[in-house]
């Protein structure tokens, strides 16, 4: 199993001397504050699904301006494991946000997905590899949140 590093964009570009080999994804905290859990799977890479079908560990690394875990962390990355072992595996799992049992919230929202949304994930279910999804985070704290010269820069000196 490959261990792969996800960057989430944009904070977690602060982590790319952390992490010298990644990918780069974008799952968006406002996306998790206004409920657009179809969205959220909808916009998910089709290299960091792909990586995951296979059985590969794939860690987000994003980071926070105000709490020490982001939401796209703690609330985006727990849907998304929760969605995928679902539409995958149907398997439920308790996704844990903050401690608390998401189970039954999660439960509605994945019945709220669209049948193109639902088309999308399920495409990879023909090339897993795994019986379970490997998905793991990296978080911590940065000053630089919304200082978008300083990421430019940073991705600058990268490439």
């Amino acid at each position: 199993m490959k261990s792969l590093y996800f960057l989430n964009l944009t904070n977690g570009i602060e982590a790319l001397d952390i992490f010298p080999e990644h990918s780069f994804i974008r799952i968006q905290s406002t996306a998790c504050e206004q409920k657009r859990w179809g969205f959220l799977l909808n916009e998910l890479d089709y290299n960091f699904l792909l990586n995951l079908a296979l059985g590969n560990r794939c860690i987000v690394v994003d980071y926070s301006a105000r709490k020490e875990i982001p939401r796209s962390i703690y609330q985006g990355v727990e849907w998304i494991k929760y969605a995928l072992n679902v539409l995958w595996f149907n398997k439920e799992i308790i996704p844990l946000v903050k401690g608390n049992d998401c189970t039954i919230y999660f439960r509605q929202a994945l019945k709220t997905l669209n049948n193109q949304t639902k088309k999308k994930i399920k495409y990879f279910r023909k090339f897993l590899h795994t019986q379970e999804i490997f998905l793991e985070s990296f978080s911590g704290r940065t000053s630089k949140d919304g200082d978008y010269n300083y990421y430019r820069d940073l991705l600058r000196i990268e490439f």
